[in-house]
């Protein structure tokens, strides 16, 4: 279980990230503040261990890594569906809702995490293929 000040920190950064996040309708905007995940999380980790927030701290940089890695494409058209932008908002309001509870519900935070990974994979050209398909959805 987390110390109280530490969870405390990690809700509060998340709903703000998440709040800011869902008021821009721009990607690459939403993208730059979805880093304030992984990046408090870092800081977390660096006063209270545990293996869920370890985790997190991976998937949510790989995410930001991959859907970053798409943006800065130089190609034009870059593959990236639509509703991208609105399925990372509900991630991290889902993220700021776990942290919010006194006591982290870890079925639901590996839920979030898998779907994020999911999003991270969909910036990918196979993850795109896979959305085309119908066989990732958002």
């Amino acid at each position: 279980m987390l110390p109280e000040v530490v969870r405390g920190r990690i809700a509060s950064e998340f709903r703000f990230a998440a709040e800011t996040m869902a008021a821009t309708p721009d990607l690459g905007e939403k993208l730059y503040i979805f880093s304030a995940f992984f990046g408090e999380l870092n800081r977390a980790l660096n006063q209270f261990w545990t293996p869920e927030l370890g985790l997190a701290h991976l998937v949510l940089r790989e995410v930001h890594q991959l859907i970053n890695g798409r943006l800065s494409m130089p190609t034009p058209g870059t593959r990236i569906p639509p509703e991208l932008p609105e399925a990372l908002d509900r991630v991290a309001a889902g993220l700021a809702t776990i942290f919010e509870s006194e006591r982290i519900d870890e079925v639901k935070l590996y839920q979030l995490l898998a779907r994020a990974a999911e999003l991270g994979y969909v910036a990918t050209g196979n993850g795109y293929y896979l959305y085309l398909k119908g066989q990732i959805r958002l």
